[in-house]
C-alpha cells in the first residue's frame, strides 16, 4: 500500500512539472511573436517620418508636375485647407486657395499650374539651410539667380511661417483663419533658386500635402 501511495505521489509531481514547462514554453513563444511583430512594424513607422520619405513624396510630386498629371497633383492638396498659391501681380501679394489644380490659372499670362515645368527643369533636393539672396547679385541673362548658392534646397518651415504674406493679401478674416489653421502643419519648405519658387509641405493623415506655394519673381515689385 505504501508503495502504491509513493508511485501516485511521484506521478502527481511529474505531471505538475510538465505543466509548468508547457506554461513557460507558451510564454516564451508569445514573447517571440510579439518581438517579431514589433520588428516587422518598425520599418513602417520609420517610412512616414524620415527625410527619405519626404524626398520620395516630393520627387513623385515633381514628376507629376512634368507629366501634367492632374490626378496625382490633386492628391497633394488636402481638402480641408486646400493649396494656397502666393503670387504678386502688383505691389501687394495675392493668395488664391486651390482645391482642383486644373481650375487654377496663374496671374502671369493666365497660364496653368503645369507651366511651372517650363521654368523648373530639375530639382535635386539638398537638405540644408536656404542660401541668402541679394537683388544686386541677380542677373537672369547672365545666369545669376541672386542667391549665394544655386540648387534645390529643403529646410524647416519657420521662415515661411513668420513671413506674413496673408496679412497683406486683402483676404477675409475667414480666409486668414483658414490659413493660420494650416500653418502649424507645414514642416518642409523647398526652394528652387533658379526661379525663386517655394513649395511648403505639411504631413497630415500619414501623407505629405502641399499646403502653400510661392510663385513670385524676386525684385519685381
Amino acid at each position: 500500500m505504501q508503495k502504491l501511495f509513493g508511485f501516485a505521489l511521484l506521478w502527481i509531481l511529474c505531471s505538475s512539472c510538465q505543466s509548468e514547462d508547457r506554461v513557460a514554453e507558451d510564454a516564451a513563444a508569445g514573447q517571440s511573436i510579439d518581438s517579431l511583430e514589433a520588428v516587422q512594424e518598425e520599418p513602417v513607422r520609420e517610412q512616414t517620418t524620415d527625410t527619405l520619405s519626404f524626398e520620395a513624396a516630393f520627387n513623385r510630386f515633381f514628376a507629376a508636375l512634368h507629366a501634367a498629371d492632374t490626378a496625382t497633383i490633386n492628391q497633394y492638396i488636402y481638402p480641408t485647407y486646400g493649396l494656397w498659391v502666393i503670387e504678386q501681380p502688383g505691389a501687394l501679394p495675392k493668395m488664391t486657395r486651390v482645391t482642383d489644380i486644373s481650375a487654377f490659372k496663374r496671374e502671369y499670362q493666365d497660364r496653368s499650374f503645369f507651366t511651372l515645368r517650363e521654368e523648373m527643369k530639375a530639382c535635386d533636393l539638398k537638405e540644408e539651410v536656404w542660401p541668402t539672396f541679394d537683388c544686386a547679385n541677380m542677373n537672369y541673362e547672365a545666369g545669376k539667380s541672386g542667391y549665394s548658392k544655386d540648387g534645390c534646397f529643403v529646410a524647416g518651415s519657420a521662415k515661411f511661417q513668420k513671413s506674413g504674406y496673408w496679412d497683406y493679401a486683402s483676404l477675409s478674416e475667414a480666409e486668414i483663419k483658414r490659413i493660420k489653421a494650416a500653418l502649424p502643419f507645414v514642416q518642409k519648405s523647398v526652394l528652387h533658386t533658379a526661379t525663386s519658387f517655394e513649395f511648403h509641405f505639411g504631413f497630415i493623415d500619414g501623407r505629405w500635402q502641399l499646403l502653400f506655394t510661392k510663385l513670385i519673381y524676386p525684385c519685381s515689385a
